[in-house]
């Protein structure tokens, strides 16, 4: 299991996290995005204020993938403070809670994150706010905390992570029993994916699983 002994190593295993995963994050969301409020939004030519949104989404998108987080971070404090109404609004918090983590500021990447949860209305935006809250309350060792953001999300393509982020959890409380139940959940529920991903997610978590070791038996063996 991770444990963390100093407040550096926490920062840098989350650190570490957003770097490997934000590309993952922000392509569901952007496959998520379009279908939920791109048709509405997009074309619609008379809303200019939508529209001028867009613009500094994009903008804060490429900036972002070009891992220019000054620039980024100014299109989305741009989006947050002027086009707080729109959908791109919790998008951009997601991106500052990101930016925040990478300068180790997690109090602010924190506060980022609670506000996309408390504000947008695109459920897979709050979740996904959730997830990484969840997470980072992890590396903090606020077990009880993070196991509460992700008590609640239900949405269907969220179960393997969720289960997968719970079974972590519960290790780094030493509940090694609801451990392998959140992992075997989390494998039972990507068996059922048809996702590219999945194969290699299921090895990595069956790898977790597998180091709690066997199952021990009623007499105090392992079976």
């Amino acid at each position: 299991m991770d444990v963390y002994t100093t407040e550096d190593e926490q920062i840098a295993a989350i650190k570490k996290w957003w770097k490997e995963n934000w590309l993952s994050l922000f392509g569901g969301i952007l496959i998520g995005a379009g279908i939920l409020f791109g048709w509405k939004y997009w074309n619609d030519s008379k809303n200019f204020h939508t529209e001028s949104a867009s613009v500094e989404y994009e903008a804060m998108i490429q900036s972002l993938a070009k891992n220019q987080l000054e620039e980024s971070s100014s299109h989305a404090a741009t989006l947050l403070g002027q086009y707080a109404d729109t959908p791109y609004a919790g998008l951009a918090a997601l991106t500052m809670a990101k930016i925040k983590a990478d300068k180790d500021d997690l109090v602010a990447a924190k506060s980022h994150l609670r506000w996309a949860m408390d504000n947008v209305q695109q459920q897979e935006v709050k979740t996904e706010a959730q997830i990484r809250l969840a997470r980072i309350l992890l590396a903090e060792g606020k077990h009880d905390e993070a196991l509460q953001q992700v008590s609640n999300i239900q949405l269907s393509p969220y179960k393997a992570v969720v289960e997968e982020l719970k079974g972590d959890i519960y290790v780094a409380k030493g509940d090694i029993v609801n451990a392998r139940t959140a992992y075997s959940l989390a494998l039972a529920e990507l068996d059922q994916s048809t996702s590219g991903a999945a194969p290699r997610a299921r090895n990595f978590i069956q790898i977790k699983l597998d180091d709690l070791g066997e199952v021990p038996r009623p007499g105090g063996e392992a079976s």
